[in-house]
């Protein structure tokens, strides 16, 4: 599995990058929340440059570190600048707190990414910053589930019995993934375990959207950000690839 969770991470970001490039689409580039404070369709085709070209450039061996780098400087400024504001304007509605966690998984994702790569000099990445800022948005993904229960159950597949435990269930695992990777409990083990956990919930509920409509851009944006996701927890937990269980590196180091 070495290298899935930045093969995963690249190909969505240059996927979405794409697809906010072709369609200019303000609403897949920022949150719902930000109508009204973002308007300028050329930001939204910029951003998607940069996606694009931070994602293709992670693919390839001799430019994969520093696109990782710009990865990880555009989505950080797309937190400081666009996404905590929201959260201090609305500091107790939870999807600010969503919004600006799946945001904050990205930077762990490719700064985890960045600093899991091989360095001839120039600057040192420490992985164990990826992993904390990981384990630091998940306890608002998680709550999400229980919030929007309504909105979260109908996403499970109708094969599958009881949906709305499921649906308490999947966030709680969020949060103990967490918990896990943060205090160093069984740290390899949750960030696994998060990893499998969003890996289906992209093949068994993203994937079947996007082939039942096909031509629906909300889909092809939520399938490419829960890959993202998905390609940030594999990333976290490759890097906790030979820690042992109940010991994590220093954030010093």
């Amino acid at each position: 599995m070495r290298g899935l969770g930045r093969i995963l991470f690249a190909a969505s970001f240059a996927a979405l990058g794409a697809l906010l490039v072709a369609v200019d689409d303000f609403a897949l580039a920022w949150p719902p929340l930000l109508k009204g404070i973002v308007r300028h369709d050329a930001l939204v085709t910029l951003a998607g440059a940069i996606l694009l070209a931070g994602g293709l450039g992670l693919l390839v061996p001799r430019t994969a570190r520093p696109s990782a780098l710009l990865l990880t400087a555009a989505l950080s400024l797309r937190e400081l600048v666009l996404q905590v504001p929201v959260v201090v304007a609305h500091p107790l509605f939870e999807l600010a707190w969503y919004s600006v966690s799946e945001n904050l998984t990205f930077v762990a994702g490719a700064w985890t990414i960045f600093s899991l790569l091989p360095r001839d000099g120039g600057l040192a990445g420490n992985v164990r910053l990826g992993q904390v800022l990981f384990a630091l948005a998940m306890p608002a993904i998680g709550l999400s589930h229980m919030f929007y229960v309504n909105l979260t159950a109908p996403l499970i597949p109708g094969w599958l019995p009881f949906h709305v435990p499921l649906a308490y269930v999947t966030g709680a695992a969020h949060i103990a993934a967490g918990a896990g990777i943060l205090l160093g409990v069984l740290p390899r083990l949750a960030a696994t375990l998060e990893a499998v956990m969003v890996s289906l919930f992209t093949l068994l509920v993203w994937v079947p959207a996007v082939i039942a409509a096909p031509a629906s851009r909300a889909n092809w944006a939520e399938i490419c950000t829960s890959a993202a996701v998905t390609g940030a927890a594999w990333a976290v937990a490759e890097s906790l690839r030979g820690t042992p269980w109940g010991r994590l590196p220093s954030l010093r180091h």
